[in-house]
């Protein structure tokens, strides 16, 4: 929340905890598991973004992506995803979604997305 300083202006706090959301990620293998719970939206997209890039540079030969926990993805969520996607493919990396909910299911339908991208029911899916 912003802040009035006593020049009255605002400063812009940065928020280091946010409520409905959880990311964590480990590396086992060849595989690296990305788990991203509550709410993918603006606010959490940068964290989101640096969390796959670091599970990126372990070089795995699958990254997966488990949405099983999400609530909520906004625009800037796929965004994330979709570079992601494109970065897997670029390097010649199979990148799977886990469990997504049936509005970012349909979200991914409406878009064409499903098409590009593998999704799947479980994580012993893949």
């Amino acid at each position: 929340m912003p802040k009035s300083c006593e020049s009255g202006e605002y400063v812009q706090t940065e928020l280091t905890e946010v409520l409905n959301f959880d990311i964590e990620s480990h590396v086992d293998g060849d595989r690296a598991v990305v788990n991203v719970r509550g709410d993918l939206d603006l606010q959490v997209a940068p964290r989101v973004a640096q969390e796959l890039t670091s599970a990126e540079a372990a070089n795995p030969s699958v990254l997966i992506v488990d949405l099983s926990g999400l609530s909520f993805m906004d625009s800037s969520g796929m965004g994330v995803i979709a570079a992601a996607h494109a970065r897997a493919v670029e390097a010649d990396r199979r990148f799977v979604v886990v469990g997504p909910p049936y509005s970012v299911r349909r979200a991914f339908e409406l878009s064409g997305f499903d098409e590009v991208i593998t999704v799947v029911e479980d994580i012993a899916d893949v």
